[in-house]
């Protein structure tokens, strides 16, 4: 199993929210600081949708090759340096291929996950911790090579607590939910102004049932769900924080982008 080209110094070529083409460069891996691009300011209701992926660089430190199902073939591969692991490579379905990085900190915690959930060759899925709990998800639903979908969680509990959307493809947060036991509440910008107007705002049961419209009428219309990347059973370490499962929203035509999903983002 050749993980070769993962030793390439990593620059990310994707769309971000206006169209424009931005070129950076991924972090080293060990690395414990954010990206510039993830820390520069943008305007309200607006989020970097960038992909970055960050190198788990191999030359120069220890690599140690593990196989997990004993097929002769090597599955994980940990990457240590001064002793301390900074960074691991799964690949979880054994073809050959890395679908999941996991990033340390220097106290030897998780501090950031990448998966590819779809085999594409391109990450969809970063997740952040801090002391090893999971903070915040960052996703690409649609497949366009850019993030659309923003979950954020409680450290003690696990537990989701809100979620920002980008529905239309547009660069703008045009969906807020929030977590309330078994209920979520989504407001919606309908009309593009980056304000969520109250008609639109809703409530959903457990079930993904409307159980309070505006005005306390189930009327209005259920949005488009944004589907959630599963949490891949990974053989580099146990399931993290128990996550709950979200609401089930009913089936309802996206509102993402309209077209054939164009690949993009940070490659594997």
């Amino acid at each position: 199993m050749a993980y070769g080209f993962l030793k390439v110094g990593a620059l990310t070529l994707s769309l971000a929210g206006t169209g424009a083409l931005v070129v950076t460069g991924a972090a080293g891996c060990g690395s414990d600081s954010n990206s510039g691009v993830a820390n520069a300011k943008l305007p309200n209701g607006v989020r970097s949708q960038v992909i970055e992926h960050e190198a788990c660089e191999e030359s120069g430190n220890k690599v140690e090759m593990l196989d997990a199902n004993n097929d002769g073939k090597p599955d994980i591969k940990k990457v240590s340096k001064n002793g301390r692991e900074i960074c691991r490579i799964t690949d979880l379905n054994h073809d050959g291929k890395p679908d999941m990085f996991e990033y340390y900190d220097q106290t030897g915690q998780l501090r950031r996950r990448e998966a590819d959930y779809d085999d594409n060759g391109i990450v969809n899925s970063i997740e952040y911790f801090e002391n090893g709990k999971l903070v915040r998800r960052e996703l690409d639903t649609t497949n366009q090579g850019k993030i659309d979908t923003w979950d954020f969680f409680d450290p003690a509990t696990g537990a989701r607590t809100k979620r920002e959307r980008d529905a239309t493809g547009d660069g703008k947060i045009d969906q807020w939910w929030t977590y309330d036991g078994d209920k979520v509440t989504i407001a919606m910008d309908r009309n593009g102004d980056g304000v969520p107007e109250p008609e639109s705002s809703i409530t959903l049961g457990a079930g993904g049932q409307v159980v309070l419209g505006d005005a306390g009428t189930a009327a209005a219309p259920a949005p488009a769900p944004a589907p959630s990347a599963p949490l891949a059973p990974t053989m580099s370490m146990p399931s993290v924080n128990n996550e709950p499962a979200p609401p089930v929203t009913p089936p309802s035509q996206d509102a993402g982008v309209a077209g054939k999903p164009q690949r993009g983002g940070a490659k594997r």
